[in-house]
């Protein structure tokens, strides 16, 4: 198999290749472990011809943009990892953006400002890129990101450059047309607003002010999707969840929503703790909780 994963990387023009990535290193979690290889594009169309060459071999791939609101299998993935990082174009037209979908949230942010552009302060300090953001809809209760999308290109697993409307992108809670499917999104256009530069600043630290109160340390950000018309986390403290520890994980105490890494934590004991989670608060409330990260391999 080996000898596949060297094929695929030579074959797969335009891309840097990295053999045996680590998930621990490239996750914000902090956990997992390896993949053979690890693609990074450098443009849109590198992108798309990973994907046929990937589809040529047979060989099983997931799509990592920053890394956020992952778990990575503790066996890591046997197939290939392909990263959006280097994606990173970003154009203003007005008040249009297109953006590549590794671009990082922070960055765009400070594009926009730089621009006098705003719209986008709900983003600031979620630590996703472009496409993931757009992958799961990324926000918060301020908005968003689907909010301010004009069109979406993505690759089919296939290899074949597709748009999307942003009717076709079905844009939801935690959810789009693009979730659970082995796409790959290239670019996105936004729509921002001009609003000045020092406005557009000051909404941003405002934003970063209030996530400050966020758990710090390595998490995967918020573990469960918020149930209509309540809080995930405030369903898992009155469950008596928070401070609740498997192995080297533990449900923060200041959000609840979130488990940590305490510095040595597995998949296995996330998983575990996910588990324990679920079913304390199922038996307390009734609601059945579900997960917003996406899982990578399988132990």
């Amino acid at each position: 198999m080996r000898g596949v994963f060297e094929r695929v990387a030579e074959e797969s023009k335009g891309c840097v290749s990295e053999a045996d990535f680590s998930f621990a290193s490239h996750t914000t979690a902090g956990i997992g472990g390896a993949a053979p290889l690890c693609l990074y594009p450098e443009s849109v169309p590198a992108a798309g011809c990973a994907l046929r060459v990937l589809k040529k071999y047979g060989v099983p791939y997931v799509v990592l943009g920053s890394g956020a609101n992952v778990l990575a299998a503790d066996r890591g993935f046997d197939g290939a990892v392909v990263s959006t990082d280097r994606m990173r174009t970003i154009s203003l037209g007005g008040e249009t953006v297109y953006a590549e979908s590794g671009v990082r949230a922070a960055r765009l942010l400070r594009a926009l400002a730089d621009a006098g552009l705003g719209g986008f302060a709900f983003m600031a300090g979620i630590p996703a890129s472009v496409g993931g953001a757009v992958y799961m809809n990324a926000g918060t209760a301020r908005g968003h990101i689907g909010d301010r999308v004009l069109s979406v290109s993505a690759f089919t697993e296939e290899g074949d450059l597709r748009g999307f409307t942003v009717e076709g992108c079905a844009f939801g809670y935690k959810h789009t047309v693009f979730t659970g499917r082995g796409m790959l999104i290239a670019s996105v256009q936004l729509r921002a607003e001009y609003c000045g530069r020092e406005r557009a600043l000051a909404e941003i630290r405002q934003v970063l002010a209030e996530r400050a109160r966020l758990p710090k340390g390595r998490s995967m950000g918020c573990v469960f999707k918020n149930p209509e018309g309540v809080s995930a986390g405030a369903l898992i403290e009155s469950a008596g969840m928070k401070g609740a520890r498997e192995g080297g994980a533990f449900v923060s105490d200041k959000h609840a929503n979130f488990i940590i890494n305490g510095g040595k934590a597995s998949a296995k004991d996330v998983r575990a703790l996910i588990e324990r989670v679920r079913r304390a608060v199922f038996a307390k409330t009734g609601v059945a909780l579900t997960e917003e990260i996406v899982y990578i391999g399988e132990d």
